[in-house]
């Protein structure tokens, strides 16, 4: 007597691995367009905190007091990022030409799969922080 499987036992066997893969595969591989978003988001504000960083570094290896830029960038208020006209230049080389918005010289938003979010920048220390109250 020959042990074995058939061959419809086999293209079953198959079939219900490719219905558990196609039901399984949105869970192993949730990765959230919202999530990007905001790790987009976190990326520029991270690299504004390091740009205003070596800025101030910059300053002191010169001999001069630690300082900071007036202001991020050289646009009109109200301006939005575009390739026309970037923000903040003046701590990220070639700036950020998407998701911003230059509320003020001091106040910017990010705006991205209807999710806002207000950042205000501190001359005076140098920080680029979330803004709850909406700057």
């Amino acid at each position: 007597m020959k042990r074995g499987f058939t061959l419809i036992e086999l293209v079953l066997v198959i079939a219900i691995l490719g219905v558990l893969a196609v039901v399984a595969m949105p869970n192993i591989f949730n990765i959230s367009l919202t999530t990007a978003q905001q790790n987009s988001r976190d990326a520029v504000v991270a690299n504004i905190q390091t740009g205003l960083s070596l800025y101030a570094a910059s300053q002191i290896s010169q001999g001069l007091a630690e300082s900071y830029p007036a202001q991020l960038d050289n646009v009109a208020d109200g301006t939005a990022a575009s390739r026309t006209n970037p923000l903040f230049t003046n701590v990220i080389k070639g700036g950020v030409t998407r998701g911003w918005t230059k509320k003020s010289a001091t106040c910017y938003t990010w705006t991205e799969g209807g999710a806002s979010d207000d950042y205000a920048y501190n001359s005076t220390n140098g920080t680029f922080t979330y803004d709850a109250d909406g700057c």
